[in-house]
Formats: C-alpha cells, sequence, structure tokens
C-alpha cells in the first residue's frame, strides 16, 4: 500500500493594491484539513478533484491521505503571519500522516508574502526538509505562475495549465499523479529542463482558443510526442507580482535530458518572437459603451472590466464604468458584480420592494472612482451561495457572503458581499436573473468567464477603466523584477531581436 498526500494551496497575490489576503480571507474560500477535503472537493473539476479521481481509480494499492487546503481568491499580498500560520499547519499535517510515499502539491506560482520574496518555493523546501529527499513530489501550477529556478530543484514534476480559461484543472491534477504513479510503481525517473524568458506580458491576449498564446499550446502538445518529453507547460506569467521571479517561462518534464533541453531551447525561441503579439489597445469605459450602444445584437454584449478584474485582483468595487452606463441611462442592461457589503446591509434593512438610497462603490479604490450616490429598488436578496454551473471550477460551491439584485433607472445592479469575477452565470441566476434576455451585460472579468458565456453572448468588449489591473504595465511601479525586461525596457531588446 503507497501512501500518497495530497495538498493545495493557492494564492494569486497583487503587489500593487492597498488589499491585504490574511487569514479571514483563506477561511471564507478554503480552508480544509483531513477528510474534509475529500468531502469537498471529490466531483469537482478542479486540481484536487483531479488527483482524488486518479488515486481512487488507479489499479494499484494507494492509501490517500488528505492533509491540508487553502484557497484565497486573488488578492493583494499574504501577510506575514497569515502564510506562516498556513505552512505551519501544512508542515504539521505532513509531519503527522508520515511516512508518505509521494505528495501531490495544488499551488498557484503566483503567490507574494509580505517580507518573503517566493512563498511556494520556500515552503517547497520545508517541505522537501521535511519528507526527505526521495519521496516524489509532483505540483500543478497555473499558466500565469511566476517559476523559480530553485522550484525546479526541489522537484522536476510540474503540470501547469494549458487553457485559459482555465478548464483543464482537473485534467493537469489526473497528469500529476500519474506521475507520482509512474514513479512509485514503475521506477520512473523524470527530469526538467525550465527556461525563464527576460518578458513581462499582460495576461488579456493570453487566451488559449486563439492568438500566441494558442500557437505556444499547440507547440507545447506537439513536443510531448517527442520520445523523452512527457509534459510541456509554458507559463504566461503574472504581472502584478512585483518579485525576480515574474516574467514568462515554460517548463519540459521527461526522461531524456538532452532531448528536453532541445526542446525547451526552441521553444523559448518561438515564445520570444510571438512577444508583441501579446500587447493590445483597449478603448476607455467611455469609448467602450459607445461602441456597445452602437450594436444591433440580437444576443448580450458584454462590457469586460479588466481592470478591476477581481480574480486579477482587482477590488471590484471601482465605479468608473457604472457612472457611464447611469450617466447614459442604459437600459436592458445587467452590472455586476460590485463588490459593496455596506450597500447589501442598507438593502437588508430596507428588505425587498422597498427603495433605498444607496452610495455604490468606490470604498476599497476610491481614486478609481469615488461612491455613486442612487436611489434604488431592492428586487431580490439572497445569501450568495451558488455553485458553478460553467466548465470554470464545474460544481464548486461558492459563497459571495450575500448579494442584493437592485434596480436604478433602469439598469439592473448586482452587488455582492465579498470580491469575486462574475465567471458563472449562476451569480445572476441564482437571483433569478437571466443574463441572456439583457443586451449589455457589464461584468467585471477578464478571461475565465469565456468559458461558461460565450455560448450565451454576440461579442466581448474589453475596456481598460481605471483599476490597478490594468492593461499598461507601464503604470506600475516594479522595484524587485529582474531589468532589463520586455516591454518595460523595450529599447533594449530592439536591436538584434
Amino acid at each position: 500500500m503507497k501512501r500518497i498526500g495530497i495538498a493545495f494551496f493557492y494564492h494569486e497575490s497583487h503587489s500593487f493594491t492597498p488589499m491585504i489576503t490574511e487569514l479571514e480571507q483563506f477561511e471564507n474560500e478554503a480552508y480544509l484539513l483531513g477528510k474534509d477535503i475529500i468531502d469537498h472537493y471529490r466531483g469537482t473539476k478542479t486540481e484536487v478533484g483531479g488527483f482524488i479521481d486518479y488515486l481512487t481509480g488507479s489499479k494499484e494499492e494507494i492509501e490517500i491521505v488528505p492533509l491540508l487546503c487553502a484557497s484565497a481568491v486573488p488578492s493583494g499580498v499574504v501577510t506575514k503571519e497569515t502564510f506562516e500560520k498556513i505552512e505551519k499547519d501544512m508542515i504539521g499535517s505532513i509531519q503527522d500522516n508520515l511516512p508518505l510515499d509521494g505528495l501531490l502539491l495544488a499551488l498557484h506560482g503566483a503567490m507574494v508574502v509580505d517580507g518573503l520574496p517566493d512563498p511556494e518555493e520556500k515552503m517547497l523546501e520545508n517541505i522537501r526538509e521535511t519528507i526527505g529527499n526521495n519521496i516524489p513530489i509532483a505540483t500543478t501550477l497555473d499558466l500565469h505562475a511566476n517559476i523559480s529556478e530553485k522550484m525546479v530543484t526541489y522537484t522536476p514534476m510540474h503540470f501547469g495549465f494549458k487553457t485559459y480559461p482555465h478548464i483543464d484543472m482537473y485534467e493537469q491534477g489526473l497528469a500529476a499523479a500519474n506521475a507520482i504513479c509512474n514513479c512509485l510503481f514503475e521506477n520512473k525517473q523524470y527530469q526538467a529542463a525550465f527556461i525563464r524568458l527576460p518578458m513581462l506580458l499582460p495576461s488579456l491576449n493570453m487566451r488559449t482558443e486563439t492568438g500566441p498564446m494558442k500557437k505556444m499550446i499547440d507547440l507545447a502538445k506537439e513536443a510531448e510526442n517527442i520520445k523523452g518529453v512527457d509534459n510541456v507547460s509554458i507559463f504566461g506569467g503574472f504581472p502584478y507580482a512585483d518579485t525576480a521571479s515574474s516574467s514568462a517561462s515554460l517548463i519540459v518534464v521527461g526522461t531524456d535530458k538532452k532531448t528536453m533541453g532541445e526542446v525547451a531551447e526552441k521553444l523559448a525561441r518561438e515564445y520570444w518572437g510571438l512577444k508583441k503579439e501579446f500587447l493590445v489597445h483597449l478603448p476607455s469605459a467611455k469609448e467602450g459603451l459607445k461602441i456597445a450602444l452602437s450594436r444591433r445584437n440580437k444576443k448580450p454584449i458584454v462590457l469586460a472590466d479588466i481592470s478591476d478584474n477581481p480574480l486579477s485582483c482587482g477590488s471590484g468595487d471601482t465605479t468608473e464604468l457604472l457612472r457611464m452606463m447611469l450617466r447614459n441611462k442604459v437600459d436592458q442592461a445587467l452590472f455586476g458584480g460590485l463588490y459593496d457589503p455596506e450597500s447589501i446591509k442598507r438593502c437588508q434593512e430596507a428588505g425587498e420592494g422597498k427603495t433605498v438610497e444607496l452610495e455604490l462603490g468606490g470604498k476599497v479604490t476610491p481614486e478609481f472612482g469615488l461612491p455613486i450616490r442612487v436611489e434604488a429598488k431592492v428586487i431580490t436578496l439572497s445569501d450568495g451561495v451558488f455553485y458553478n454551473s460553467g466548465p470554470f471550477n464545474q460544481h464548486l460551491k461558492v459563497d459571495l457572503k450575500a448579494t442584493a439584485h437592485i434596480v436604478v433607472d433602469k439598469l439592473d445592479i448586482v452587488l455582492i458581499g465579498r470580491p469575486m469575477s462574475a465567471n458563472d452565470p449562476e451569480m445572476f441566476r441564482h437571483l433569478g436573473i437571466d443574463p441572456t434576455k439583457k443586451k449589455i451585460l457589464a461584468l467585471k472579468v477578464k478571461n475565465h468567464f469565456r468559458a461558461a458565456f460565450d455560448p450565451l453572448i454576440e461579442e466581448v468588449i474589453y475596456v481598460d477603466a481605471p483599476g490597478v489591473s490594468t492593461n499598461n504595465l507601464t503604470t506600475l511601479e516594479y522595484k524587485n523584477i529582474i531589468r532589463p525586461i520586455w516591454p518595460l525596457d523595450n529599447a533594449i531588446y530592439l536591436e538584434g531581436e
């Protein structure tokens, strides 16, 4: 009987937002120990769901050892106290369950902790010290991970998502579990070839259905057919994390060191050659709304407020786009979700069907738009709990900590009790709203929402309203990234490309 531990420590951290991430944010999303992990993630299309299904369905004699799962919605830098608490619990859960024969660990790869340059690297180091060098570890990583060289020395087995929107988290969980089993039952010895590229890329044009990232993922999949190469991960990096590891990179996992190195070098050259295709110019909120209003669409048009997308660590409460829509008296439209627990409380006090005066949004980052004073009718109140129905994190429970559906003039607005991207239609359906009945959907999203919404909509207009997750990286004051880096130091690379 082989004892394989499963664990999950996941956060994408933004270095340029005033928000911080504390233990409460992890407890709001997921903070689980022991068998509660199995109950929570079994049947979900997540990395941990993949771990569980593969190990359960294996013909080999395997005991799943659930350790710790901690996850929080992307936000600001994690406090040192919070990280140390979770890491202590993680190491403690491993120590309490020794001996282990293998470990499956789901990470993001772009966590930032106050005073700690690379927390995931540090945690892998501490796990290695706890279990020794002979126990295989396999990780799953987000496509937007920032990878350090040292992470690859602690284990060569890293499996990055190949889709954005991320709808293959489950499949990468299966791949990581398969690799662990290959080590334990077939004595397979994996190695890794890692290359970091001096590119800091905005993530908007990293969709894997079209564009430059699709080209790279297609090349990665082709390379996996080469003998001696088992897996290729292309990482776009997360540009809002100001660390020395922040950049694009790639990892080739396999058994033939020479071949893997050649594949990595070839892919790196291709990646570098595509860098300019990742840069796009976006309309302002005013310009984007004007375009949407000019359309004669039969299905909804989405105005994607990417600069305040919570899954890019936006506060979820900026008001520029909302102000434009109210000023233009836009009807047959839906705006959401706007993070505003204070306004939700006032709606609850007033009750459904009542009219209430509110100051909407603008409370967390007022520099990107002050609160908007309105008179609103309360339509529906909810506890904010629903289950995702779309491909992204399918079947996973979401708890928004209360929601309110209000109408201002003729505009439907959904208020939410914690920052969360509108990535699944159930955010609106659980309130009785059918988003397909609207002409315009103004959503605080980037790309993940497209997995569920693309079949329902006619067009997406990305707008770059003010917000911490702007598409224009030149407005951010980096202190820790390794320079020179493209495109911030564009002139360095113009000659001899």
